[in-house]
């Protein structure tokens, strides 16, 4: 649409706000192939009689009838059954364990034990504070509407201690707190006889948001406070509410580790809603702007029609944190309340002025300047009143929009508003529909804009819009498998009560027990044995050592440097020793609620290991590369793909995060690079997937593309054939790691990766015993083959040396691991999902705008790459994954790929080792 067909200031959109208003309406709006809306029925509540389903008391007061999957939950409680809602934001999930805490309390008061009614109380978890506050008002105010003297207090650790915390514990009937708070609290638990006692529910509120190394430390809490409720002789049964997920009853059933009765079918009424999927426009290259602040909030759409460069294609668009602002604003002034959901609470203070600065730039669009002009932003950094106030205002309309952290994505009483605005696809599906399911009044139609940031999953989505729309969501994975978490809650379980033989099968399997035990026995810490008891002995609280967001006891506070004023302390939870190593080495630049902190200082050693920072504002941000080995892959379990093979298992990653960039916030421009952290080497023990790629494929795309080349590349490989091979190997394992929020719910710094041209899965251990073989490589490098080597130069070489020896030279492939001490469960998953996952990176790759052969970080570079990304070859890495989809009988038709011919079969006579001609190299 030209200018001179576009709407003026003076029209106003009459009723709801659609997506084609958008399109129409937005200022400087040039192109709709970069916006396509998606349109969703709304659809009739499906509802079932109260009286049908309620004891008198309970239907009476009660204005609406219960939906279907309220009333199909509230069946299955009454049946004893363990549940799991899994349903649409606001769709009245609260309401199915508020009707059962009344159900249980009202029983209890018709059977008195004596003269004295008894007690039926209910626990109630939720994953932050401030949702805790806001469920105590609503779950207070239905009690009242009901007419039933039920007490609900909050109790975590803002709650006033002494009188206080003791009056909740003796008289509360629902006690509201958080997992941490229930970690430390089951060290006192005789404290809470009287509470645990009357215990007959416990309900895990946003049980979605359970994943990874947190997702681990809640089920293993669960399973101690389980330990504790027996104790005192109570069986409660467990109501969780999830958002749609792909695995509910399989997530649902390794947190409480008991069966689950999932529901899912939907009974809440919806209107219809338009989804746009927003594609920010190209932009100038940021050397073609006057300064950083410029690059940020130029519009920079070239004048031609033709945005791209005819060679390479779309190199940059309008970042999405510029975008998105501007589309809060718009929507506000067209009278649709709108919240905008931001990646931090700086972007939140941030977007609010953009979207000011749009509604002044385009003062001749938006002539009246007060319309819908009252945004403002929140999050978690604000005060206590700050934020009740905010939702007040737009609870009541006084706000015209909003711009928040992902606080407002769980289900805080916000009330109903017309749009949301997303800055960035959010990571998932499930966090996609719960955030834009706050926009809808009733029935009303509502309106929701993706805004897409230029990186591999937000291109995805929008290039793939169906994707949002397929029926599967994400799997959420939480992994009990972890050793070191298990050791962790297996020394406070003791220091709780004994663990004693009834304690094996119902808390872990015997052997596992056993070998937890003897660890700490050794240790000092427990004392006796399974048949009579086994006490803790070790320090006070070992509750007080664990870290929900870490997989191992060594941990780094983070402190404030001693001139800094402790108005400025950052609060931050303590830091697992991977990212102290990967994002809080000295000279790291990180964000942290809004504010920016440089780490000043790193002590590795001593009691109390810790990071020093201090706030500073600075306009970059770092960015550690990282180099990798693998060592010690043992497969524990393998499937054949064709001729390719996929293993899961365990093994050592060698990772060295050994030096840093310094990156313009606006632009991304690279300033200082190689920064030497003086980080040692950190190995792990941890889970992994990997793929062996036959040696018949290999050959063929090692002909194919023989001609690649890197002007510049500093590798023994630059001058081999085998380059462009490598470089899509390394293209592949980009890709699949990037692509793999879109089938699992991991964050994929996460996961880490390794494309290599020699998996040491296959290398002979007997050869290890050959000592004819000359080992100064290894020597030259620090270590032998006696050793464990000291640091990545030995382990590379380890692994050279030993492939050296071997009669068949080893497979190429990629490996995907678990960035944690002893792994999240990721790898697992993935190695289920291969095939699909392995399907999303080749569409993305071959469907990438971009049109260079080395990708972009729409499709398969990556920020956090060890080898600054290069080699990366997109062409080949669609061949190796054309092959293997194939193989599984999910054929693709190839497309033409710039620099590559047709497959040739090579080597049918050709030496099987030829070592000369393929280095074992690594690209992390």
């Amino acid at each position: 649409m030209t200018n001179s067909t576009r709407r003026t200031d003076e029209t106003r959109i009459d009723g709801a706000v659609t997506g084609d208003d958008v399109r129409e309406t937005f200022p400087r709006y040039r192109d709709s192939a970069d916006a396509t809306v998606l349109e969703r029925p709304g659809r009739d509540p499906e509802t079932v009689p109260n009286d049908d389903l309620l004891r008198p008391e309970l239907a009476a007061p009660l204005e609406n009838d219960c939906y279907t999957h309220q009333a199909e939950a509230l069946e299955a409680l009454e049946r004893g059954e363990n549940v799991c809602v899994a349903t649409s934001t606001s769709s009245g999930k609260t309401r199915i364990y508020a009707l059962q805490i009344a159900r249980n309390y009202l029983e209890a008061q018709s059977e008195p034990t004596g003269s004295e009614p008894t007690d039926s109380t209910a626990y109630v978890l939720y994953p932050t504070k401030a949702l805790s506050r806001d469920q105590e008002r609503e779950l207070n105010d239905f009690y009242d509407q009901l007419g039933l003297d039920i007490t609900v207090r909050v109790y975590d650790g803002d709650t006033e201690r002494g009188t206080e915390r003791r009056q909740i514990r003796e008289e509360a009937d629902v006690i509201i707190s958080n997992f941490a708070g229930v970690n430390t609290y089951l060290h006192d638990h005789d404290r809470w006889a009287r509470f645990f006692s009357a215990c007959d529910l416990v309900v895990i509120d946003e049980s979605h948001t359970y994943t990874g190394v947190h997702g681990m430390h809640v089920a293993w809490i669960l399973r101690r406070l389980r330990r504790v409720l027996e104790y005192y002789g109570s069986e409660p049964q467990f109501a969780l509410t999830s958002a749609t997920i792909g695995n509910p009853r399989e997530h649902s059933e390794t947190l409480v580790d008991e069966p689950v009765t999932v529901v899912d079918e939907d009974g809440s009424p919806r209107g219809p809603r338009d989804i746009v999927l927003w594609n920010p426009p190209p932009r100038a290259r940021e050397d073609e702007t006057d300064g950083p602040e410029d690059s940020a909030d130029v519009d920079a759409v070239p004048d031609t029609d033709d945005a791209s460069d005819s060679e390479s294609g779309v190199l940059e668009r309008v970042p999405a944190t510029v975008e998105a602002p501007k589309l809060l604003s718009h929507l506000a002034y067209h009278d649709a309340q709108t919240l905008l959901f931001t990646p931090s609470r700086k972007l939140a203070e941030l977007s609010v002025k953009r979207a000011s600065k749009h509604r002044t730039d385009r003062s001749r669009y938006y002539a009246d300047p007060e319309r819908g002009s009252a945004i403002e932003p929140y999050h978690a950094g604000h005060s206590r009143p700050k934020r009740h106030g905010t939702e007040h205002q737009l609870k009541n309309g006084l706000l015209d929009g909003v711009a928040s952290t992902n606080a407002l994505e769980l289900g805080i009483n916000v009330g109903e508003i017309d749009a949301t605005v997303q800055m960035g696809y959010p990571g998932q599906r499930q966090s996609f529909w719960q955030q834009i399911g706050r926009a809808g009044r009733g029935t009303d139609r509502a309106l929701s804009v993706l805004v897409a940031e230029h990186r591999t999953l937000d291109q995805y989505v929008v290039s793939n819009p169906e994707f949002l729309l397929e029926s599967d969501v994400e799997d959420a994975v939480a992994d009990v498998e972890n050793d070191a978490v298990f050791a962790q809650h297996l020394l406070c379980a003791a220091d709780e009560l004994a663990i004693a033989e009834e304690d094996v099968g119902s808390f872990a399997d015997r052997g596992r027990l056993e070998r937890g035990l003897e660890m700490w026995r050794r240790a000092g810490k427990v004392t006796g044995a399974l048949e009579t008891g086994v006490s803790y002995c070790g320090p006070p609280r070992p509750q007080s050592t664990i870290s929900l967001y870490a997989t191992r006891g060594e941990e780094y506070e983070v402190r404030l440097a001693a001139d800094v004023d402790e108005a400025h302390d950052p609060e931050m939870e303590p830091l697992a020793r991977e990212r102290v190593y990967r994002d809080f080495h000295e000279g790291a630049v990180r964000l942290h609620e809004g504010r920016q902190y440089e780490v000043t200082e790193v002590v590795h050693s001593g009691p109390t290991p810790h990071v020093t920072v201090r706030p500073t504002d600075v306009d970059y941000y770092t960015v550690t590369r990282s180099d990798v080995t693998v060592l010690d892959a043992v497969s524990e379990e393998s499937r054949d793909v064709g001729d390719f093979t996929l293993h899961y298992g365990r093994g050592r990653v060698l990772v060295y995060h050994g030096t840093y960039d310094e990156v313009g916030v606006h632009g991304g421009k690279r300033r200082a690079q190689g920064v030497p952290t003086d980080n040692p080497p950190l190995s792990m023990e941890t889970q992994l997937c990997w793929l062996e790629v036959p040696r018949r494929t290999e050959r063929q795309l090692v002909e194919k593309y023989r001609d690649f080349a890197v002007p510049g590349l500093d590798s023994e490989l630059a001058d081999s054939p085998h380059l462009g091979y490598a470089a899509g190997l390394h293209a592949a394992e980009h890709a699949t790691i990037g692509v793999a929020p879109l089938e699992l719910m991991v964050d994929k710094r996460d996961l880490g990766g390794l494309a290599t041209l020699t998996i040491d899965s296959h290398l002979d251990p007997e050869a290890a015993d050959d000592r004819s073989v000359s080992t100064s490589e290894v020597a030259h490098a620090g270590a032998s083959i006696d050793d464990e080597p000291k640091n990545l130069a030995a382990a590379q070489a380890t692994v050279r040396a030993t492939a050296a020896r071997l009669e068949e030279t080893p497979s190429s492939g990629w490996f995907i691991y678990d960035g944690i001490e002893g792994g999240l469960g990721f790898s697992r998953s993935i190695y289920e999902n291969f095939e699909r996952i392995a399907r999303r990176a080749r569409e993305h790759i071959a469907d990438c705008e971009c049109g260079r052969i080395d990708g972009c970080p729409a499709c398969v570079m990556d920020e956090q790459c060890g080898n600054d990304n290069q080699p990366l070859h997109r062409g080949a890495a669609i061949d190796v994954l054309d092959r293997l989809l194939d193989a599984a009988g999910d054929s693709s038709e190839s497309p033409d790929h710039a620099g590559s011919g047709e497959a040739v079969e090579s080597g049918a006579g050709s030496d099987e080792r030829d070592d000369q001609r393929r280095p074992p190299l690594f690209f992390a």
